[in-house]
């Protein structure tokens, strides 16, 4: 089934790009600093989407240790934001394809705004969306699921809720839909499974980036 949708939100971890690696490894420099043990992928992997607070509350940073953590973080992650990350596989078709079709897009992530405005500059691809929202860490109420953020856009651009979808990897993404009632597709191709997803119920889920042009008329 098709949709007349006029707006797309995304997520970037685990849904425009994949960030893994470069996460990974910036974050390991940070806990060998603190005499912390090395993070596997998968535990990076379950850590990323819910701000960096709680990104090193997971790696097992002490509370005292995570604004310097994530002053580190900054310093070396800034440096390596693209050494391995890369686009999704039709990712950059994807994109076209939908500013063809007239529909505006939008990215609101948990990633700080820094990241995510330079992340996606170094790819090409920050031009082809209206706004790139980050979070700054004075905004932590502001994070997804929340839907300040959304419902800001949605007011922004006058478009209804049911012409809109979030397209996200992670339950915040599809608990933010149901916050701002719009629409949610989750991504199988990211950092969660289909067993974690469902149970939070997306109106829609997709194997590959190119799959969401099927649900869009």
């Amino acid at each position: 089934m098709k949709n007349n949708f006029q707006l797309i939100i995304f997520d970037i971890d685990g849904t425009l790009v994949d960030t893994l690696d470069d996460i990974r490894d910036s974050a390991n420099k940070v806990l060998k600093y603190f005499g912390l043990k090395k993070a596997s992928k998968e535990k990076i992997k379950y850590a990323v989407g819910s701000g960096v607070d709680n990104f090193f509350s997971k790696l097992a940073v002490r509370v005292r240790d995570i604004e310097k953590a994530k002053k580190l973080f900054t310093e070396i992650y800034l440096k390596n934001l693209t050494t391995k990350s890369k686009l999704y596989p039709q990712m950059l078709h994807v994109i076209k394809e939908l500013k063809k079709r007239k529909i505006i897009l939008y990215v609101v992530s948990n990633k700080p705004q820094v990241f995510s405005e330079k992340l996606l500059k170094v790819l090409k691809v920050k031009k082809y969306f209206k706004k790139i929202i980050g979070i700054n860490s004075e905004e932590k109420k502001r994070l997804k699921p929340a839907p300040y953020y959304i419902k800001k856009i949605l007011l922004k651009e006058k478009i209804k809720s049911e012409k809109t979808m979030i397209v996200g990897d992670s339950k915040t993404d599809i608990l933010a839909a149901k916050n701002s009632k719009i629409f949610s597709c989750a991504v199988l191709y990211g950092f969660r499974t289909f067993k974690e997803l469902k149970k939070y119920n997306p109106d829609f889920f997709i194997k590959k980036p190119i799959d969401v042009l099927d649900i869009i008329k």
